[in-house]
């Protein structure tokens, strides 16, 4: 087979945008915002923390061997909490600061 594309093919091509954020080469996903928790200065102490409603949500995607997914995917079923209800539960059982509010998530809640 030929290294070159056809021209029918290189013209679907070049109307196809790119699936890559402009300046970020391909292959490597882009950074995502995260600072660890660094000790604050009064000087540098934000003034209130956000609410749990106002602060980002940034995403986080792990791989975990099979039986430990097939366990997860049983316990959804049996439970009918959301997988991101179980692992933040999991993630507070381990002493990771996180609220009521935080599992309950965004979904279901009215607008105020």
């Amino acid at each position: 087979m030929s290294g070159k594309h056809s021209k029918q093919l290189g013209a679907l091509l070049g109307r196809v945008p790119s699936a890559t954020v402009s300046g970020q080469p391909p292959g490597r996903p882009a950074p995502v915002p995260y600072a660890p928790e660094q000790p604050q200065t009064p000087a540098t102490a934000p003034a209130a923390p956000l609410a749990a409603a106002e602060e980002p949500e940034v995403p986080l995607q792990v791989l975990v061997p099979r039986h430990v997914r097939i366990q997860l995917d049983r316990m959804h079923a049996e439970t009918r909490k959301p997988l991101r209800a179980l692992t933040l539960e999991a993630l507070r059982a381990i002493g990771i600061e996180v609220s009521d509010e935080d599992i309950a998530g965004k979904r279901g809640r009215k607008k105020s």
